[in-house]
């Protein structure tokens, strides 16, 4: 539905705000709001895929999602972040609340399955590929992903894409500078 959003490490990292948000299908707000904060309507989101198990770029972006929603909080501007798990068969609901948990209380996952979590990464254009999974290793495989990040308005359109990774200081640039962006 969106673009084609892999990004390769060696790519030169480049924060997008969308001229015209993209309004993701119901079905996939309501996998939002089942992740997110399901009291605060009128919450931003911070999503990104990934896997617990991830050994660099997961990690480093959620601890970037834990320092916006910290500076977001300080510009009184209702922000959550969503950790999308690729790999339901390793991330349990036990795993991923642990995993998450330890980079910020207030960050949520969601798990989904099959075709569930095919239509919603296809909702983002996230695109995962995995790595020596077959059935003689069913623990110790890697998975390729792009740490694309997307920030969501409340009303469930995509209205950033940004690289987790290196583009964090953009992100919290907005926060401080264009607080009327997350007022629209």
């Amino acid at each position: 539905m969106l673009l084609f959003l892999f990004v390769q490490s060696n790519a030169a990292a480049l924060t997008v705000v969308l001229p015209k948000p993209a309004l993701l299908k119901k079905e996939s707000v309501a996998h939002l709001k089942q992740a997110g904060n399901k009291e605060d309507s009128d919450q931003w989101k911070l999503v990104i895929f990934g896997f617990a198990h991830c050994k660099d770029v997961c990690p480093l972006s959620l601890a970037n999602f834990s320092a916006l929603m910290k500076a977001a909080a300080e510009e009184h501007i209702k922000l959550g972040g969503i950790f999308v798990t690729v790999d339901p068969d390793r991330d349990t609901e036990t795993v991923l609340s642990s995993y998450t948990e330890n980079f910020d209380p207030n960050l949520s996952y969601l798990r989904l399955e099959g075709e569930d979590l095919e239509r919603f990464k296809a909702a983002f254009g996230a695109e995962a590929v995995f790595y020596t999974k077959n059935a003689g290793n069913q623990a110790n495989y890697q998975v390729d992903h792009s740490s694309t990040a997307f920030l969501i308005d409340p009303e469930g359109r995509i209205r950033v894409l940004f690289d987790a990774l290196e583009d964090v200081g953009d992100i919290a640039k907005m926060l401080r500078e264009n607080r009327e962006f997350f007022k629209s």
